[in-house]
């Protein structure tokens, strides 16, 4: 025959394999807060549970009131005065007078006889999880409940872990995105002032190859005429070609020049 205290501990137990498998589910802070309104009640005693859970700058706050679950996610740890206790003498901690302790509005709504607040750290490298529960004399929590509340600490921490790692890959995969997005833009800028300096180049080129050029070529032609046939009448038929052909070189020279260091200074800023 099994015992009333055997019986317990395996509803108990069955009641927390079906609260680890929908935890293990859960995708969302959203869904592990349902999971716990529809779950916690099976397991644990309590008025109030609290979950602090903090890993780098991602520090998350589970609290369930019977009935109710609420998972905020801040960048700061917001810790309780009784939590700064528990993360400065790192033991678990059970206080009957709460009078001391400056508490948030939801621990006053909870009236019941003898209400005793339960805490404890469970330090995990880079991380730490702190658990406290609210009880009383109409939800008895006791050192029994420990056992199952080690248990849904575990799990919890397990999945905030998941869900925290997933968050800052996202975070880091969005700053990898803009860092993408705004080279891709310099990138294409940079190939605009390219294809706008080519274009300018090939401008300054062109002039330079027309304008010059044909100014060039009659005094050329000029100079060979006098290699072949030096008299004084073709010199003085000559001279005044080249003086007008080197006049038309030099302006076509000068508007190259013009030209080319207008264009030149707006590509160098």
């Amino acid at each position: 025959m099994i015992n009333g205290s055997d019986q317990i501990f395996r509803i108990t137990y069955e009641a927390f394999s079906k609260f680890s498998n929908n935890l293990n589910r859960c995708r969302t802070f959203e869904e592990i807060a349902e999971c716990f309104t529809v779950n916690l009640k099976y397991l644990l005693n309590y008025h109030i549970f609290r979950a602090t859970y903090c890993r780098n700058d991602i520090n998350v706050h589970l609290v369930s009131i019977t009935g109710k679950t609420t998972v905020t996610i801040d960048k700061q740890p917001g810790y309780l005065e009784y939590e700064k206790e528990l993360l400065n003498e790192m033991v678990p901690k059970r206080w009957s007078d709460l009078s001391s302790f400056q508490l948030p509005g939801y621990f006053y709504s909870i009236t019941d006889e003898q209400p005793e607040l339960w805490g404890w750290n469970f330090a995990n490298e880079d991380r730490k999880i702190l658990i406290s529960v609210l009880s009383g004399a109409r939800k008895r929590f006791n050192q029994k409940d420990i056992t199952f509340l080690k248990l849904v600490s575990d799990n919890l921490e397990t999945k905030l872990l998941e869900l925290c790692l997933i968050k800052e890959l996202d975070e880091k995969n969005n700053i990898i995105t803009a860092i993408n997005r705004d080279q891709q833009k310099v990138i294409e800028e940079r190939t605009r002032e390219i294809a706008i300096k080519n274009k300018t180049l090939l401008e300054i080129s062109v002039l330079n190859a027309h304008n010059v050029r044909e100014p060039l070529s009659r005094i050329l032609g000029l100079v060979n005429m006098l290699d072949d046939e030096e008299t004084d009448e073709l010199i003085k038929e000559v001279i005044p070609l080249l003086k007008t052909s080197a006049n038309d070189l030099d302006l076509a020279l000068q508007d190259v020049i013009n030209h080319a260091t207008k264009d030149l200074s707006k590509l160098k800023a």
